[in-house]
């Protein structure tokens, strides 16, 4: 099979294009599969042809001139390995390949934009709620995380047996971060900046002089710990994407797992000089 490579010259509108109508997910239903990644410099999207670019592919059409191969309306993105399943002819016909490729579109112009997220204020704090609730929380004691140094250098005591005891949960939440990052479907950092940011807005009104901000830290680091709580119960108040039907128990642990982990991660809190 010789390759036409006229077929395959896409102009940048045509690819464009493509990315954009494909919300940066394969085409092929239920695939989960995301192209492009913060932290992932390849680009694992494949432009395949409906109608085979050349003679001898999958479905060619010896009616169709080389430009309406390389046309949008010919293309569908997909990932490697479905690209590879929609070889089957007999499967995957143009009519199916078509009809695959419109849905997929269909269903990501009906998703709310960035800015109606925005709008409608759903929160990564209330996303990581809602899949916590869903887990089943199993204590793991082999953290290796010393955690009693920046209790006991922040002078923490009301709270210090909240967070001795929701430390055990740190793995799962950072399991489900890992994972729902990888989906694309969160911003770890984005979420833990904003509880840093929280923390340091309430820092501010117990520090008074910056050469003695520790020691105004640890004379009020549980009520510090407290105003934090209550600023992000005010965000889980205004989130419009919690589940409505999670009990106020489960909400309340999972907040205490997410703010125990940003303390370990010294969002909240100041951290011990290095040794």
């Amino acid at each position: 099979m010789i390759e036409n490579k006229k077929a395959r010259q896409y102009t940048p509108t045509t690819i464009k294009r493509l990315f954009a109508l494909s919300g940066n997910q394969c085409a092929f239903p239920d695939c989960d599969v995301i192209f492009v990644l913060p932290e992932r410099q390849e680009i694992i999207a494949q432009i395949c042809h409906i109608e085979a670019a050349e003679l001898g592919g999958e479905r060619y059409n010896p009616n169709q001139t080389d430009d309406e191969r390389r046309d949008y309306n010919n293309l569908i993105l997909l990932c490697p390995n479905h690209h590879v399943e929609t070889d089957d002819i007999v499967k995957y016909s143009v009519e199916v390949l078509k009809e695959m490729k419109r849905n997929h579109e269909l269903k990501i112009l009906s998703q709310p934009s960035s800015f109606e997220k925005f709008r409608n204020n759903q929160t990564s704090l209330a996303f990581v709620i809602n899949q916590l609730c869903q887990e089943n929380l199993i204590e793991d004691t082999t953290t290796s995380f010393d955690i009693n140094e920046k209790i006991s250098y922040n002078n923490i005591v009301a709270y210090r047996p909240t967070i001795e005891y929701y430390k055990a949960f740190q793995g799962k939440l950072r399991m489900l971060y890992s994972e729902y990052e990888i989906q694309g479907l969160l911003n770890k950092q984005y979420l833990l900046q904003n509880i840093k940011s929280i923390y340091l807005k309430v820092k501010g009104k117990f520090v008074t002089h910056s050469l003695i901000e520790i020691e105004e830290i640890r004379k009020n680091a549980d009520e510090i710990f407290e105003e934090v709580e209550l600023e992000l119960w005010k965000i889980i108040d205004k989130s419009t994407n919690l589940q409505i039907d999670i009990p106020f128990e489960a909400i309340n642990i999972s907040l205490k797992i997410i703010m125990v982990d940003a303390f370990m991660d010294c969002k909240i809190l100041e951290e011990p000089p290095k040794k």
